[in-house]
């Protein structure tokens, strides 16, 4: 599980190589998008969740602040949803000026549910045999 709070967690994940490259411009678009008042702790405004193969429902929930995965899943829904192949991305928005993005990998280990919940709502082609 990751979890970025402040803008120090989001420069360490942004300049980590080991982290997929798909999902570090994700995180480095969002934060751009959303980081416009400097003078604001980055916590006050956004919080991004990423979520790892493997991470346990009890993990996410705790990191999230509230169940998501399928099976478990209360409000508040997601106020938007991306698919970006190989993540998808869970926008919240939980007050007028805060919100949280979960990144969810497209992987075989991730929580089966979540990724149900994801692959429910992604509009892709089916695929070939």
């Amino acid at each position: 599980m990751l979890s970025l709070t402040d803008r120090d967690a989001v420069t360490t994940a942004l300049s980590d190589p080991t982290l997929d490259p798909t999902l570090r411009a994700l995180i480095g678009l969002r934060v751009w998008q959303v980081d416009t008042d400097r003078r604001r702790p980055l916590r006050d405004i956004l919080q991004i969740v990423v979520v790892q193969p493997g991470d346990p429902p009890e993990v996410i929930h705790e990191a999230v602040g509230f169940p998501i995965c399928w099976d478990q899943a209360e409000q508040p829904g997601w106020e938007w949803f991306n698919d970006h192949g190989s993540y998808w991305e869970l926008a919240y928005v939980l007050t007028d000026d805060f919100g949280m993005l979960v990144f969810v990998p497209d992987h075989p280990d991730t929580n089966h549910t979540l990724l149900f919940n994801c692959l429910g709502f992604a509009d892709r082609p089916p695929t070939t045999d």
